[in-house]
């Protein structure tokens, strides 16, 4: 495995966090790279599941953060490498056999690239999210692309040159959500910040196993504040280790049943409630109803009497 070699040309970095159901896939992809001068290093972000064991039974070299936090754990590893390319995934992707190769032959191309990386499908979660991601995904980078100005690398799938990670500062360490975006901006200042919408990788669907509804309402806004005023906020997010849905899943194809069926039978039938009722001849038959109604009682009430007599 690339982690054996004593003079990578590229690290990998990957943080963890109770990593240990998914890890293993992203690592066994890494050992079936077709390019192999590589070295492994995992980033164990105060995991208590075995997700540093799991890394060392693959070769991995494993470093310790102890403030959680994505952008420590990126900042961490990244300082930790000593390959001149760092290449970084996510704990839940799959790379294709050929990513490390593809990454290694870009910077070779061009000697002015500083940053290089692409984009995902998914290869779990609902079929309608895999359906977006996987066709329209690119439409929401080309929007961070003009309003931020350049291109946006995604944490799962980037690669920067070591030098240049390091004249800029590296990572935001104080932001919990979009540190691979800030840093993918703040490397523009110092050479080319390349992404191609066709280089992908496989990443777990579930930040989408509730829906794409919920994945955007939890991810988006941040996404959409740094775009327009170049902050980052909304950086509370749930801890999410499972694929399995859960109840959200239902609530809103539930709520728009509701909708439907409330707009559809509830406002003409009320309205026409309220005419029939108000009409004065109906009015009429329902006074005359309830006073058949009387009489018929009491002429029950009567004959019942009359029979315990005799």
């Amino acid at each position: 495995m690339g982690n054996f070699q004593k003079n990578p040309f590229v690290s990998v970095v990957i943080p963890a966090l109770n990593e240990e159901k998914f890890l293993p896939k992203a690592l066994e992809s890494l050992r079936k790279q077709d390019y192999k001068n590589f070295e492994i290093i995992v980033v164990d972000n105060n995991s208590t599941d075995k997700t540093a064991e799991i890394a060392k039974s693959f070769g991995a070299k494993v470093v310790f953060e102890k403030n959680k936090g994505v952008g420590f754990a990126r900042q961490t590893g990244f300082l930790a490498a000593q390959g001149e390319i760092i290449a970084t995934t996510d704990a839940d992707t799959i790379l294709p056999k050929n990513w490390l190769s593809e990454i290694v032959k870009r910077f070779q191309e061009d000697e002015n690239l500083s940053a290089f990386g692409g984009l995902w499908n998914l290869y779990s979660g609902t079929l309608f999210a895999k359906f977006v991601v996987k066709h329209f995904i690119f439409l929401v980078w080309e929007l961070d692309k003009f309003f931020s100005g350049g291109w946006s690398l995604p944490g799962c799938n980037m690669a920067v040159k070591k030098a240049d990670f390091l004249k800029v500062g590296g990572f935001n360490v104080n932001i919990k959500l979009g540190e691979d975006a800030d840093l993918s901006q703040k490397l523009k200042s110092v050479g080319k910040v390349v992404l191609d919408p066709n280089f992908r990788v496989q990443t777990s669907g579930r930040r989408f196993k509730d829906g794409l509804f919920w994945a955007l309402f939890t991810y988006a806004p941040n996404g959409l504040y740094r775009m327009f005023f170049k902050k980052h906020k909304f950086q509370k997010l749930p801890s999410i280790r499972t694929e399995k849905p859960g109840f959200k899943r239902i609530v809103l194809p539930l709520t728009l049943v509701l909708i439907i069926l409330i707009t559809s039978f509830y406002p003409k039938d009320y309205i026409l409630a309220k005419k029939v009722i108000r009409n004065k001849k109906v009015i009429k038959t329902i006074n005359l109803m309830k006073k058949g109604a009387s009489k018929m009682i009491i002429n029950h009430g009567k004959m019942i009497i009359n029979h315990d007599r005799k």
